[in-house]
């Protein structure tokens, strides 16, 4: 008898382990699912341009601004477009190879925890080239969203990719209300 109660606790152990990955795995979709979402009217409203137009690209041209108040944080960001162009190669529908530009983009990123500064910097790819093991100049920061806010933090979603490809870096930046930083690469897909 006492046996089966060990197996019966064993068994009811593991479903609850189940229930809660089950749980965790819908949860983990529908962040993956909104977060999709939430950055198509982020930074891809760039313009693409094209050789001769390399000159016409300004820096600093306002793409996104966001403020939003959550519990004890107030977290304000703006992305613009910085000096640096990014080349790359495409393909018309011609088959005609041509070569390509983009802006790279930065974040003035200013937070507050209780009404007290405890972020204000901007953000740019070169924070991140210690998880990158490529040439950084011919990435783009892509994608900048925030998060999850809690009472002790805010973390925020950021890709950097090679622009028009699947080849990113992804990764969860989180700032504790102390004004500590965390950077934890979440994953390095390439897409073909």
């Amino acid at each position: 008898m006492l046996q089966l109660k060990g197996i019966y606790l064993y068994l009811r152990s593991k479903v609850k382990q189940m229930k809660k990955i089950h749980l965790l795995s819908i949860t983990l979709i529908f962040m993956i699912y909104s977060c999709q979402k939430k950055t198509e009217n982020h930074i891809y409203q760039q313009k693409r341009l094209t050789g001769n137009e390399k000159t016409k690209l300004t820096s600093n041209t306002l793409i996104f601004e966001k403020d939003s108040t959550r519990g004890l944080f107030k977290i304000t960001y703006k992305i613009t477009t910085i000096n640096d162009s990014i080349s790359y190669q495409v393909f018309d529908d011609n088959g005609k190879k041509e070569t390509d530009y983009v802006k790279d983009n930065q974040i003035d990123l200013l937070i507050k925890h209780k009404n007290k500064v405890i972020l204000n910097k901007i953000l740019i790819k070169e924070k991140f080239k210690n998880f990158i093991n490529e040439n950084i100049d011919k990435y783009q920061l892509a994608i900048f969203n925030i998060n999850e806010i809690s009472n002790s933090s805010c973390t925020f979603f950021i890709n950097i990719c090679v622009p028009e490809s699947g080849n990113c870096f992804t990764f969860n930046y989180t700032i504790f209300s102390d004004g500590s930083e965390k950077i934890i690469e979440l994953e390095n897909e390439i897409e073909d």
